[in-house]
C-alpha cells in the first residue's frame, strides 16, 4: 500500500514538474520581439543570428532579440527615408540645370557653326592655293590652311566636349525629375521588407 501511494505521488510530481517546465521552455525561445536584457549581446539559433537591441522601426522600443536580417532591412529603410528627406527642392534644382543646359546648348551651336565655317574655308583656301601659280602666294595660302586646320581640330574637340556635356545635363535632369517617385517607391519597398523580416516570431 505504501509503495502504491509513493508511485502515485511520484507520478503527480513528475506531471506537475512537466507542466511547470513547459512554459519556461517556451519563454526561452529566441526570435524577433523576444525580450532580452543585455544590449548588443548576440546569439545564434538554428543558424539565425540575433542581437539584443531596440527595434528602430518601433517608437519607444524596449530591448528585444532582433535577427540580423531584420537589422539589415531596418538600416536599408532608414537610409531610404534619409534619402527622401535630403532630396530637397526638385523644382529649384531643375531650374539650375536648365540654365546650365541653355548655356551648354548655345555654346555647342556657336562652336558647331564655327567648325562648319572653318571646314568650308579650308576647302575654299585649298582651291585658291591650287589655282595660284606664284610660289610666294601658294606659300601664303598654305600657311593660312595650316592655321585653319589647327582651328578645325580645336573646334572639333570643343564640339565633342560640349555634346557630352549637353547629354549629361539631359540625363541629370531626367534623373532628377524621376527621383521623387523612384525614392518614394524605394522607401515603400524597403519598409515592406523591414516589416516582413522584423515581424515577431521570425
Amino acid at each position: 500500500m505504501l509503495r502504491k501511494v509513493s508511485i502515485t505521488v511520484l507520478s503527480t510530481v513528475m506531471i506537475l514538474g512537466g507542466l511547470s517546465l513547459a512554459p519556461a521552455s517556451a519563454a526561452s525561445k529566441i526570435s524577433n520581439g523576444t525580450a532580452c536584457s543585455k544590449v548588443n549581446s548576440t546569439t545564434t539559433v538554428s543558424g539565425y543570428k540575433y542581437k539584443c537591441a531596440k527595434n528602430p522601426l518601433v517608437k519607444n522600443a524596449k530591448l528585444t532579440w532582433l535577427s540580423a536580417e531584420c537589422l539589415t532591412a531596418a538600416t536599408q529603410f532608414q537610409a531610404a527615408v534619409k534619402a527622401q528627406a535630403s532630396l530637397g527642392d526638385v523644382a529649384a534644382q531643375t531650374a539650375e540645370l536648365d540654365i546650365e543646359y541653355q548655356k551648354a546648348t548655345e555654346a555647342l551651336a556657336t562652336t558647331t557653326a564655327a567648325l562648319d565655317k572653318a571646314r568650308a574655308q579650308v576647302t575654299q583656301f585649298q582651291a585658291t592655293m591650287n589655282a595660284a601659280t606664284v610660289p610666294a602666294v601658294k606659300q601664303k595660302w598654305a600657311t593660312a590652311i595650316s592655321k585653319l586646320a589647327n582651328a578645325v581640330l580645336i573646334l572639333s574637340a570643343s564640339k565633342s566636349k560640349l555634346s557630352t556635356q549637353v547629354k549629361d545635363l539631359e540625363s541629370k535632369k531626367a534623373l532628377l525629375l524621376s527621383a521623387p517617385d523612384t525614392i518614394k517607391a524605394n522607401t515603400v519597398d524597403a519598409k515592406a521588407s523591414a516589416d516582413l523580416l522584423c515581424a515577431k516570431g521570425f
